[in-house]
C-alpha cells in the first residue's frame, strides 16, 4: 500500500516565472514554476517526488504555501 500525501497548494506568484521556462529538476520537460527553493518543477512532478520520498516530507524542498486562516467580514 502506498502512502497518501496532499498536494501542494502553490497559489503565490513566487512560484511562476513570467520570463523564462526552465528544464524541470525531475522529469527534463520546460516549466515556469518554481519550488520555495526556486528549483525548476512541475508541481505534478513535486507531488510525485513527496510521494516517492515521505521521509523527506516537511525537510523543505517541495512544500505548500503557508495556509492564512481566512476570516469572515461581519458587518455591523
Amino acid at each position: 500500500m502506498t502512502a497518501v500525501t496532499a498536494l501542494l497548494v502553490w497559489r503565490d506568484s513566487c512560484h511562476f516565472d513570467h520570463w523564462a521556462d526552465l528544464p524541470c529538476v525531475l522529469c527534463g520537460s520546460p516549466t515556469p514554476l518554481r519550488s520555495h527553493k526556486k528549483e525548476p518543477v512541475h508541481k505534478v512532478c513535486a507531488e510525485a517526488w513527496n510521494q516517492a520520498n515521505p521521509r523527506e516530507l516537511g525537510k523543505g524542498r517541495f512544500v505548500s504555501d503557508a495556509q492564512t486562516r481566512r476570516t469572515k467580514n461581519v458587518h455591523a
